[in-house]
């Protein structure tokens, strides 16, 4: 199986949209493309700011965040084997933060990138089909990077 690997920063809010910057790397063949979301990175951008639900127990503690989620756009176009690569916390209320406990911190920590890995997993496989890479002409899967960015709501 041949893969391509797209790498695209996507800053996704509930409110407001940020730049859409995208490096392409195409690994293992010259005549590889890459998969298309339907309508292309702006329609993407749209469908992320739409669809993702920003956790309302991170809300609390104002909680910021990015997880890069890694999936595969399979010869079909479908998006499967959808995993959390690495996911950061930006920001946080620290006045609230601090009046918990250290051991609860840590435990708190956990539950925003468990919770941020999870909603971008899930706003991935409610994409539609993609048009699907191809390599020498012919259906190929790809890997894709995909990092999603969750700020705090307006």
């Amino acid at each position: 199986m041949l893969f391509a690997a797209l790498t695209m920063g996507v800053a996704a809010q509930t409110t407001n949209a940020k730049e859409t910057k995208c490096d392409t790397t195409i690994i293992n063949s010259d005549n590889a493309t890459l998969p298309i979301y339907p309508g292309g990175e702006q329609e993407m951008m749209k469908f992320l700011q739409k669809n993702i639900k920003y956790p309302e127990v991170a809300e609390k503690y104002g909680v910021e965040g990015r997880v890069i989620m890694s999936f595969i756009v399979d010869k079909n176009g479908k998006p499967k084997d959808i995993t959390a690569k690495d996911c950061k916390l930006e920001r946080f209320n620290t006045t609230k933060f601090n009046q918990e406990p250290a051991s609860r911190q840590a435990q708190l920590k956990e539950q925003f990138a468990l919770l941020f890995a999870k909603e971008g997993a899930r706003i991935i496989s409610k994409m539609p089909k993609w048009t699907p890479g191809t390599v020498d002409g012919k259906p190929a899967n790809v890997s894709y990077s995909l990092p999603i960015k969750f700020s705090m709501p307006k």
